[in-house]
């Protein structure tokens, strides 16, 4: 196994998650002429323009008018999810709850606290339901289904795949979406006269709860009575203001919640079970088996909901809203950005956050995982497993941590907060003896201390790459 952990030269200025920390050092050492300042023009804190940065994007074929091209000037612009989120773990929220605020933001950010309390054994737990949460197509159907794509020989077979994981992924989903279209019908009473909103409410109530068997019953319900009734209230009342956005998101909605529907999902498996390669991999599975294995999964349980979450989001909502103080709203809007860019479809590699206050030590991480990485050996075709890890630990420092698994061989890379330097021979044992307890061979270790935060980019260079992209224009 070849040592991959050499990173590579990111983009220039596209990784929200790591922007240098410059030191004195290095401008020291750095005594070239830089382009004089152009006052009519925006420019850098060093008086350079940001054109080598496009120019390096526009070297890679982004597009800074297409989707993709957005995403990458969105990981340029955004602060980093860690800073943000550690002055809030260590101290902010605690702060936040002593400040004055409402009772009831108090009350869920004191239960977020307690929530994220844990041991170590209590941590391994919940780190293995965040990266279960992080990959909800996972399991033998889904690695049967990576194997059938791989070995795919036709476009047909291939677009049938994405069509099926498509469907699957709104049926799965199914739940989130009617909560997202009854809120949307909710929010839309609130701009409505009162018998416009009697109205509305009423045939909102109409809906069932969510199963797959009333899926179809509240699509129809939808699509034949809700949704042109509202239609028929904007061409009476000419209103052209939130309604009508709100309106654009419900009908987005009801088409994924359309597209979910159980029947739908059978009907693109059996398309599939057309193709020899697929019937080979699930041969003798009916779409009747298929509808009784899926009637029997728990979809909030197989994505591994926490329960912290829905109480993280209810502190970012009211964050956001300035429930929690006008002068934490922008912190709020900060984590609510970066949170939605590193999920984005754009984004190739997993990634998790995990905010905990570990035996009392306050401490945030986030986590990138590709599971299907190149060896590193133009010559190989063996793949393994790469992880990015950022830990921030309160009164110790921030960890960098590079990691290739194959085949059950290590190499490890870590950056060690400077503090801690007197203990670097001491980190070093540690980290063997933690490999050998978990069998594990280590054939690469670097220990050092960091002089800057690796950045994403330069881990992943795959996130800039087109071929890992779907390159359009809207």
């Amino acid at each position: 196994m070849s040592n991959i952990l050499k990173v590579t030269t990111p983009t220039t200025g596209y990784d929200n998650n790591a922007i240098n920390k410059q030191n004195s050092a290095q401008h020291t050492q750095d005594l070239s002429v830089k382009n004089p300042v152009d006052p009519s023009r925006v420019v850098r804190a060093d008086g350079r323009n940001q054109s080598n940065g496009e120019q390096n994007a526009a070297n890679k074929g982004i597009s800074h008018e297409s989707n993709f091209g957005n995403f990458v000037q969105s990981l340029r612009d955004l602060p980093r999810l860690e800073d943000v989120m550690t002055k809030l773990v260590f101290s902010g929220m605690a702060n936040v709850v002593e400040s004055g605020v409402g009772k009831g933001t108090a009350e869920e950010i004191q239960s977020f606290l307690n929530m994220i309390q844990m041991t170590p054994d209590q941590m391994t737990e919940f780190l293995k339901g965040q990266m279960a949460g992080a990959n909800r197509l996972q399991g033998p159907l889904f690695d049967m289904l990576r194997q059938v794509m791989s070995e795919a020989t036709t476009v047909e077979l291939k677009a049938g795949i994405l069509d099926f994981l498509k469907k699957y992924n709104d049926m799965s989903s199914g739940k989130h979406l009617l909560q997202n279209i009854t809120d949307t019908l909710k929010e839309m009473e609130g701009y409505m006269f009162r018998n416009d909103r009697e109205q509305l409410s009423s045939l909102t109530a109409r809906l069932l709860s969510h199963s797959m068997n009333a899926n179809a019953k509240n699509v129809q319900i939808l699509k034949e009575q809700i949704i042109p009734y509202l239609g028929k209230y904007i061409s009476e009342t000419r209103d052209m203001g939130r309604i009508r956005d709100l309106i654009s998101i419900l009908t987005l909605n009801t088409s994924r919640y359309e597209n979910g529907n159980i029947d739908r999902l059978l009907q693109a498996f059996q398309r599939l079970m057309e193709f020899p390669a697929f019937e080979k991999g699930f041969g003798g599975m009916s779409p009747a088996d298929f509808r009784a294995m899926l009637q029997n999964v728990d979809f909030d349980r197989a994505a591994g909901k926490m329960p912290w979450v829905d109480n993280f989001l209810s502190i970012m909502e009211a964050g956001i809203k300035g429930e929690a103080g006008i002068e934490n709203r922008e912190a709020f809007m900060n984590i609510m950005k970066a949170t939605l860019v590193n999920e984005s479809v754009y984004m190739p590699v997993m990634h998790v956050m995990i905010p905990a206050i570990l035996d009392g030590v306050p401490m945030f991480s986030e986590i990138w995982v590709d599971p299907d990485e190149e060896s590193g050996n133009p010559e190989s075709k063996e793949r393994g497993i790469k992880l990015l890890i950022k830990f921030d630990l309160k009164d110790v420092g921030f960890f960098d941590m590079m990691l290739y698994y194959e085949k059950g061989k290590m190499d490890i890379l870590l950056h060690y907060p400077e503090e801690l330097s007197a203990h670097e021979s001491e980190i070093r044992e540690g980290i063997r003896k933690i490999m050998k307890n978990n069998n594990l061979d280590i054939e690469y270790l670097a220990v050092e201390q960091g002089k800057q935060s690796i950045p994403v980019s330069a881990a992943f260079p795959k996130i800039f790459e087109r071929r890992n992209s779907i390159n359009v224009t809207i």
